[in-house]
């Protein structure tokens, strides 16, 4: 049994480090790039002890805020990392693979003292080893509180054991402190309170009230951690409008899940509520119900099944119940199914250990021929932010929350007008609130770039009152936000007071947020206020110290100095100081034609429009019927300023004059039928 052990568990850490070791480069997607992007968290000199006193999100982060997770052992796990050797995508999901191995050992060794016949430890191990939906927990590097939850409580779950069949105070000590560990890793792990409680009464007729009690103090201990002395909201529960609703809802939800249990090949990552409320989801609700009502007719002659029935039942229920939650964006993830699929192939295996040999071995390999493959293809949905949102589109193709995530993808790889297109396709839906502020902000990004100013006031004061709004996530952030895209405008257009006075505001209200202290130093240095910049350097240095470690103001106003006109001139650029790159580039007369281009460009940037337009014309006088230059003008107008609509005048132009241009005919079809067709004007 030794021997079969050891080469299973052997077996078992190759093919997992098979299957895994090609994700570990991939980049952060999502969440892992709000949590590990410049997070004071981890480049400030902040003691482990932080972890028990901060929320998992928001505090890190900077803001005054509060978010619904409280994780202390999977934030301590980060920093741990961090400490050893940095936060990288390789060596975090390395350790997601690490952990998840070592629960499946766990498992292994638990489930190996349940039972000696046939091969039900390995069938089980295995089946939940290869399953699809663990992508998720692993390769997506926050996922890592299910695989700690799972980790905990199979440990939790094995020291009972152990404390039952050897009747050892250390065993019963241990369960306890992995439990108390679970439920700081993943607040679900209080579901596991119950389901110890009933491992114990199955085994052994009775209970031991001093180790349920000590676990029930841990659990109120936790919650009162972090509602009362931490001041981190719980998860808030509401219903829809009439009980039909929240019946549809609910029955759908319990479909999506059991299905992705089940037919966990192809799967959704997540779905919103209102997705699961069709008529599919609806009947895959009602034969989950059915499945789980046979189950607990078949407890009367097989009570091997009772606990994991009792497992499929928590977990299952309890998620469920979540779509009443105010959880965002969505509250329904085929991540959450982890230990309910445990529970699942824990039934599975039972009852495929009792088939003779041969049908054993047969079933788990089809199996595993469907699930490596799904393993293989689902995983590189993670290769990129293209590929992870593409595959949600395909998915969620009218969900608000996705196009948004693919526009901010599109506008990151600085294809802007797709942005924009996917960003105007959520116009026309019902949105909620939080979406309405993302999309607000993004939408403001693009038309900073294309100089529109007026838009990105616009679309900063539609979403003013959104920061008054009790419960609303983002609403702590949106000042933040609103101030740091106005002082940007003011700083484009030379009013260096009203940009000054924004950025002190921010960096007054949002003093953990390194980003509202960089920026009013960028203003600083790049408005060459170099005495304001030095006096603010030490307060940046004091507030975050290895953050601003760098900084040194006198060796930029040197090097400043010693920059030549050209680079002088892109050193403005960056800083938005365009009065001030107009002024050196007019010392350059006469212009060339690109210089000229430039200029109009420096003047839209600096919201002077009318003196931009006129450099274009001024430009294309001497030769108003030049297709070369038609079509240059039109090319700068689409690339550098993203206003395709001006393109448009300058493209048609050129090709009543010269209809024999096939490049430039595809191009003008591709504008107007993916981009000006498609879109509604959005401020009339």
């Amino acid at each position: 049994m030794r021997k079969r052990s050891a080469v299973f568990v052997l077996f078992l850490v190759v093919i997992i480090l098979g299957l895994y070791w090609r994700t570990l480069d991939y980049p952060f997607i999502w969440d892992d790039e709000v949590f590990f992007r410049n997070n004071p968290l981890f480049i400030e000199r902040i003691p482990f002890s932080s972890a028990l006193k901060m929320s998992y999100f928001s505090e890190q982060l900077g803001w005054k805020a509060r978010d619904h997770y409280y994780r202390p052992v999977l934030t301590a796990s980060f920093m741990m990392e961090n400490k050893i050797w940095g936060i990288r995508n390789v060596t975090l999901r390395a350790t997601n693979v690490v952990i998840f191995l070592l629960a499946l050992i766990f498992l292994y060794s638990f489930l190996r003292n349940q039972t000696r016949k046939g091969y039900f430890p390995e069938i089980m191990t295995l089946l939940l080893a290869l399953n699809p939906l663990n992508i998720d927990n692993i390769v997506w590097i926050v996922g890592r509180a299910d695989l700690l939850l799972f980790l905990w409580g199979i440990l939790a779950l094995l020291f009972l054991d152990l404390a039952i069949r050897k009747k050892k105070a250390f065993f019963w000590l241990a369960s306890s402190l992995a439990y108390f560990l679970a439920l700081f890793s993943k607040e679900t792990a209080i579901l596991f309170l119950p389901l110890l409680l009933l491992y114990e009464i199955l085994k052994r007729k009775k209970v031991r009230i001093f180790y349920h009690s000590s676990n029930l103090l841990v659990t109120l201990f936790a919650f009162f951690l972090k509602n009362t002395l931490l001041g981190i909201k719980n998860v808030q529960f509401v219903i829809y409008r009439n009980i039909g609703e929240d019946i549809q809802a609910a029955l759908g939800t319990l479909g999506y899940y059991f299905r992705a249990i089940i037919f966990p090949i192809s799967y959704d990552m997540f779905m919103p509520v209102k997705k699961v409320m069709g008529g599919f989801f609806a009947i895959s609700g009602v034969a989950a119900i059915l499945f789980i009502l046979f189950l607990i007719n078949r407890l009367r002659k097989d009570r091997a099944i009772a606990w994991p029935l009792a497992l499929l039942i928590v977990f299952l229920g309890s998620h469920t119940a979540l779509i009443f939650s105010n959880v965002f964006p969505y509250p329904i993830y085929s991540r959450y199914m982890m230990l309910a699929s445990l529970a699942f192939f824990w039934i599975v295996a039972e009852y495929l250990s009792r088939l003779n040999e041969k049908a054993q071995l047969s079933v788990v390999f089809f199996i595993i021929v469907l699930f490596i493959p799904a393993i293989i293809v689902n995983a590189g949905s993670y290769k990129s932010k293209t590929a992870f949102w593409q595959r949600a589109y395909k998915s969620l193709p009218n969900d608000e929350h996705v196009l948004y995530e693919r526009a901010r993808t599109f506008y990151e790889s600085k294809d802007v007008l797709s942005a924009e297109v996917s960003l105007n396709k959520i116009l026309t839906l019902n949105i909620n609130r939080e979406t309405a502020v993302m999309v607000s902000l993004l939408y403001a990004d693009i038309d900073m770039l294309k100089a529109n100013y007026d838009n990105v006031l616009r679309w900063m004061k539609s979403i003013e009152g959104f920061e008054q709004i009790e419960g609303l996530y983002s609403a702590p952030q949106i000042r933040f936000y609103i101030n740091s895209k106005i002082a940007r405008v003011a700083a484009s257009r030379g009013d260096i007071d009203t940009a000054e006075n924004l950025m002190t505001e921010n960096v007054q209200r949002y003093g953990r947020n390194p980003t509202a202290f960089q920026e009013l130093y960028n203003l600083y240095t790049g408005f060459q206020l170099w005495d304001k910049a030095a006096q603010f350097e030490s307060k940046m240095k004091a507030a975050f110290p290895r953050t601003f470690a760098h900084l040194d103001t006198q060796k930029a106003r040197d090097t400043f100095a010693a920059y030549s006109e050209d680079r002088r001139l892109g050193f403005y650029v960056l800083a938005r100081n365009f009065g001030q790159a107009i002024a050196d580039i007019q010392k350059l007369e006469p212009l060339n034609f690109d210089q000229r281009l430039f200029l109009a460009k420096l003047y839209y940037y600096l919201g002077r429009e009318e003196d931009g337009q006129k450099t274009i014309a001024a430009t294309l006088e001497p030769e108003p019927a030049n297709i070369e230059i038609l079509n240059r003008i039109g090319s700068f107008y689409l690339n550098e300023l993203f206003r395709v609509k001006e393109a448009m005048v300058y493209f048609d132009r050129s090709l009543s004059l010269n209809p024999g241009q096939p490049a430039l005919l595809y191009l003008t079809n591709r504008l107007k039928n993916e981009y000006l067709g498609k879109l509604i004007e959005v401020w009339k």
